[in-house]
């Protein structure tokens, strides 16, 4: 069976599907030993350059191949989960979007937006399904915290603060060096998670101003931002990251979803609104309990709100099978995870040039 024709009869409802993965590095080995154990999926192949992945790939009993073009030619496939450096995901994307295969992409979906909409068109002109890897969308803190803002059980929202700050190690970027260059960097790779957040939680970016610097790593690319955004509503918010300093403040320290990273305690969001506010992910929500006594002169109520993360990469790969039979759409398309990818390279063009960028 070809892999256009699996591609097809993966679209059976209940229908365990057919996925190998092409690149096994820090994500790509997530997503394959999840893949592997999933009850919804049969997971076929690895294809990785570096040989000795080929251990990895017959403790989860699956084939092994270094390259990815004979991997789609030989097996039969549904699906394929892409975790491969940022330039490599339109040409590998689109080639399996050729042969019929419905692609899950680790983020972003591309180096640039010009690959990105030529990714999209591949994927559009073989009708295979494109789900980006934005797996934040999948954790209940996060679905939660999202229903509340835009419930309006915080009010109008007055402005958003993000911060997000972890040490990456020397041998993050030697077994990485695509992460020195152009293409790599905190922005690229850790800044467009805060934006997907923002877009998913509240809504449209209009404009974006970024201060960067490379000053302790003097690497190509910066290690630190700090950013200013406008909301299409008008409504500010902050975010400031940087991978060059200790700190128990970031997403994946502070959520738990990945036990590689060292588990810390620590708020790294704050929605602020007119009736009450909401820390995150210690999801402390602070209001007064009397609205006729408001005021700085009053006292707050503080509660906490018995919502608790959980890992979201399997509910992710979960939504990929399902999405490749047809139950569900992506719930991070190709043109949702664009205009992410759009902001971010926004930002990134306004730490070169100094000025605010419209979006």
């Amino acid at each position: 069976m070809s892999g256009n024709s699996a591609g097809q009869a993966g679209n059976r409802r209940g229908r365990r599907v057919r996925l190998a993965s092409i690149g096994a590095g820090m994500i790509g080995h997530v997503h394959a030993e999840i893949a592997a154990g999933m009850e919804e999926c049969e997971y076929v192949a690895l294809c990785d350059g570096d040989a000795s992945k080929a251990k990895m790939a017959e403790r989860l009993g699956a084939a092994y191949y270094r390259d990815f073009r004979e991997m789609i030619e030989r097996e039969t496939l549904d699906g394929v989960i892409i975790s491969l450096p940022n330039e490599l995901h339109e040409p590998v994307g689109s080639a399996c979007a050729e042969r019929g295969l419905h692609i899950f992409m680790e983020k972003p979906i591309a180096h640039s937006v010009e690959d990105a909409e030529k990714l999209i068109r591949s994927a559009n002109a073989s009708h295979v399904k494109l789900l980006i890897g934005h797996h934040r969308r999948f954790n209940p803190m996060m679905v939660a915290t999202r229903d509340m803002v835009r419930g309006g059980e915080l009010g109008e929202i007055v402005g958003i603060s993000v911060l997000w700050c972890m040490y990456k190690p020397r041998e993050y970027f030697e077994v990485g060096p695509w992460r020195r260059r152009k293409g790599g960097g905190p922005i690229l790779i850790n800044t467009i998670h805060e934006i997907d957040n923002l877009r998913f939680i509240y809504g449209e970016i209009a404009r974006v101003y970024a201060e960067t610097s490379n000053k302790i790593r003097k690497f190509e690319v910066e290690d630190t931002v700090s950013i200013s955004l406008r909301f299409r509503d008008g409504t500010p918010a902050s975010i400031l990251m940087s991978d060059a300093a200790p700190s128990l403040w970031g997403y994946e320290c502070t959520m738990g979803e990945n036990p590689f990273f060292f588990h810390t305690k620590g708020n790294i969001y704050h929605y602020l609104g007119t009736k009450a506010s909401l820390t995150f992910p210690g999801m402390l929500k602070v209001y007064y309990a009397d609205p006729e006594k408001a005021g700085w002169q009053h006292p707050l109520t503080t509660t906490k709100l018995p919502i608790e993360s959980k890992n979201p990469y399997p509910d992710q790969l979960g939504h990929f099978c399902r999405v490749i039979r047809g139950e569900e759409e992506p719930r991070t398309s190709g043109e949702d995870a664009l205009q992410t990818l759009k902001v971010t390279m926004a930002v990134h063009e306004s730490g070169l040039t100094n000025r605010p960028v419209e979006v």
